[in-house]
């Protein structure tokens, strides 16, 4: 079964489009609150783009947005999401070369020459302050999660 579904039309709730991400119950547990925080600051993203390329608000009517209105789309991105989103990132490629993945199998899932590849995970691996604490916390979550993170299946 796809882990995601898209409704889009008159049964969406709004009339648009509706994306649902489905996790399965320790997907759920392992993650806890952050699914939920990380997918309203991805609606946020959503928000933002619609509102850059069409010029209208959420009921339709055309809108020049001011400096309040992109605060919520510039904090959630750059201080919440995005910081987040490179932790996994560096979490997954520090994975990746733990469990034997070559440099050339990350160029191929990056999309860069080798050398680019080789550059970034050595980067990850055997830079200053590593894991940062977005690594960590991609790998452990946040306070409210410690000692409940079941990492022993791997099929979730």
């Amino acid at each position: 079964m796809d882990p995601i579904h898209v409704t889009a039309g008159s049964t969406a709730r709004m009339g648009g489009v509706d994306v649902t991400i489905s996790l399965t119950p320790a997907q759920a547990a392992a993650l806890g609150a952050d699914a939920a925080v990380m997918a309203d600051w991805l609606h946020s993203a959503f928000y933002a783009m619609a509102l850059l390329r069409t010029g209208r608000d959420s009921t339709g009517e055309p809108y020049v947005a001011g400096p309040a209105d992109w605060y919520t789309p510039i904090t959630d991105l750059d201080h919440r999401l995005i910081p987040r989103l490179e932790g996994v990132r560096d979490a997954v490629v520090s994975s990746h070369a733990h469990s034997g993945g070559t440099v050339q199998d990350l160029a191929l899932a990056m999309d860069v020459k080798r050398s680019t590849a080789q550059y970034r995970r050595e980067a990850i691996l055997r830079g200053k302050d590593r894991p940062t604490a977005w690594e960590r916390w991609a790998v452990g979550g946040g306070p409210e999660n410690k000692g409940q993170v079941d990492n022993t299946d791997p099929q979730d």
